[in-house]
């Protein structure tokens, strides 16, 4: 194990969590075997130390006020800096999604495709004097249609004329 690792890694050793069981043991034998390791471990151990006998120090009278009124600047401040880069981020995207769009689209083949045949449809052979009425639309060319008082795109229908 190198100082480095002892060292960036010391608090894995120091806190417990370790999982294996291996590295425990090398933390062990390097700091047994490194003169300065064991003088950084004793600085900690002294800093920790210092920290457990220490007597809490009460804030001052206006401490909270100075503290909630700093706070809320800091976040103001956040605010007024966060929201152009919201809108730069966004544009950014809006811009990406456009250049994708039109990548895709140069990329895509844009001839159209050949349509295929219809099938052939039967057709049922007209029928003369059905019984049914006769049915007659205006001939656009046509000037005068007899008995349709309105000529122009509507239908003259009248009964159908049956023979005995």
């Amino acid at each position: 194990m190198t100082c480095d690792e002892f060292r960036s890694r010391y608090g894995e050793l120091r806190d417990g969590p370790t999982t294996a069981g291996g590295d425990a043991a090398r933390f062990r034998r390097h700091l047994a075997e490194c003169e300065s390791c064991q003088r950084f471990d004793a600085a900690i151990c002294q800093g920790i130390d210092a920290l457990r006998t220490a007597t809490l120090l009460p804030p001052s009278s206006g401490f909270r006020g100075r503290l909630e009124a700093r706070l809320a600047a800091e976040r103001a401040a956040w605010e007024q800096r966060r929201t152009p880069m919201v809108l730069r981020l966004a544009g950014a995207l809006l811009v990406a999604v456009a250049v994708t769009l039109v990548a895709s689209d140069a990329l895509r083949d844009h001839r159209a495709a050949a349509a295929a045949p219809l099938p052939p449809v039967v057709f049922p052979k007209p029928v003369i004097n059905p019984g049914v009425p006769l049915v007659t639309f205006q001939d656009p060319r046509a000037t005068v249609l007899a008995g349709n008082t309105h000529p122009y795109g509507t239908a003259f229908v009248g009964p159908s004329a049956t023979r005995r």
